[in-house]
């Protein structure tokens, strides 16, 4: 493993390496991805599997600097379609390196697809570049990065339409992509939007009412509400009334959790 963390350092320092009196253009932050494991495994000439034991670490060159840690779920889901600057629609290229007794070996390879089970990351290569049933040992991939993934309101998205976005620019709310096929009581409401799944996005809810205004206040963006009439939200007064909105005026008030109206399922990111 320490040839391994060697190795690291060095590819680190090269990617480095830009002259800081350079004129760099940092109005596009890239990020670059490191995944290293003891050891990872071909189950063909196109598939790669590498556990995964730590988080992928992230960095940008000068003049930036920056650098983060970020899950396997979090990485993986950089090829879904759904994703800013989707590495579906532009695959990054990437070097993959291993040691052993006769050396380091790489590979220059071509990531058109990734998915996790929780314990490996399975990473299908474009183009046939390794030998089947081969275990290697002490491994790296160094993946080229894509831009910063600048989200914006009303964009596709995991599932469904950005609806918020919080200061980091990186996590807030999203919106079901339509209304359920008609109204529901507050009860029917909450048990439709805690059993709505979209794909891998299972963790959908009744927006607050907080979640419900700002489903207002962007519903042109997101698109599909019924503008004259009220919504639920999941914010409760006692036992028998919940808030609800007026998509017209964006008035809110109390009703009784018996009555029946609109509702649209979020989800946070």
């Amino acid at each position: 493993m320490k040839k391994l963390i060697y190795l690291f350092l060095a590819l680190i320092i090269v990617a480095c390496s830009t002259d800081d009196n350079n004129n760099v253009d940092d109005t596009q932050v890239e990020w670059l991805y490191v995944h290293t494991a003891i050891e990872a495994n071909a189950t063909n000439s196109t598939t790669l599997v590498i556990p995964f034991t730590e988080d992928i670490f992230a960095f940008t060159d000068r003049p930036n600097r920056e650098h983060k840690y970020i899950s396997a779920e979090e990485f993986v889901s950089y090829w879904s379609e759904d994703a800013t600057n989707s590495f579906q629609f532009d695959p990054p290229n990437a070097v993959f390196t291993s040691v052993s007794d006769d050396g380091i070996a790489e590979v220059e390879v071509v990531i058109i697809g990734a998915s996790t089970d929780g314990d490996n990351i399975t990473y299908t290569i474009q183009n046939p570049k390794l030998t089947e049933n081969a275990t290697f040992q002490d491994v790296s991939l160094f993946v080229d990065g894509n831009g910063d993934n600048n989200l914006a309101i009303g964009q596709s998205y995991q599932g469904g339409i950005i609806a918020y976005i919080d200061s980091t620019g990186q996590h807030g709310l999203i919106a079901a992509t339509a209304d359920h096929n008609g109204t529901l009581n507050w009860y029917d409401a909450m048990s439709y939007c805690d059993g709505y799944t979209v794909g891998q996005y299972d963790d959908w809810h009744l927006p607050s009412k907080y979640e419900l205004n700002q489903l207002y206040q962007q519903q042109t963006a997101i698109g599909g509400f019924q503008q004259d009439n009220y919504y639920w939200s999941s914010t409760e007064i006692g036992n028998n009334y919940a808030w609800l909105q007026n998509f017209d005026n964006g008035s809110q008030n109390v009703y009784y959790k018996n009555y029946t109206d609109y509702v649209r399922a979020v989800r946070a990111f």
